[in-house]
């Protein structure tokens, strides 16, 4: 009897990593997904200087995008550098299909992307 709960503690001990991993949410670069709607979103990209980048799904790509910034979550959103709350995105006039487009520098610690009046992407700097 005692071998059997052993032997289960050793197996629930080797199986943690994977259960914890599943459940984890993604990390790019210097910034972990605390949402991220892949039905939007293909992937996500952090450069070596902080420039975050995304690829929209091929349906996706004429979506309307604004970004809002925050120092914490759930606190008063930060101006952009235009002295506007919401940053309405360049490339909405047109953004080639599958490729990395909305470049976005900020020193702010949470990005919210908006589309359709819901957040499909929040970003919280994990590091720098």
């Amino acid at each position: 009897m005692k071998l059997l709960r052993l032997l289960s503690l050793f197996v629930f001990i080797g199986l943690a990593p994977f259960v914890s991993a599943k459940d984890a949410n993604p990390v790019f670069g210097s910034y972990e997904a605390i949402v991220i709607d892949h039905d939007m979103v293909q992937g996500v990209q952090v450069d070596g200087v902080g420039d975050i980048f995304i690829m929209f799904q091929p349906d996706k790509h004429d979506t309307q995008l604004t970004l809002k910034i925050s120092m914490s979550q759930g606190s008063g959103y930060r101006n952009w550098f235009t002295g506007e709350e919401v940053l309405v995105a360049q490339e909405n006039s047109g953004r080639a299909s599958s490729t990395w487009t909305d470049r976005v520098q900020t020193s702010a610690n949470y990005i919210e992307y908006h589309a359709n009046g819901r957040i499909f992407l929040h970003l919280k700097k994990i590091k720098g």
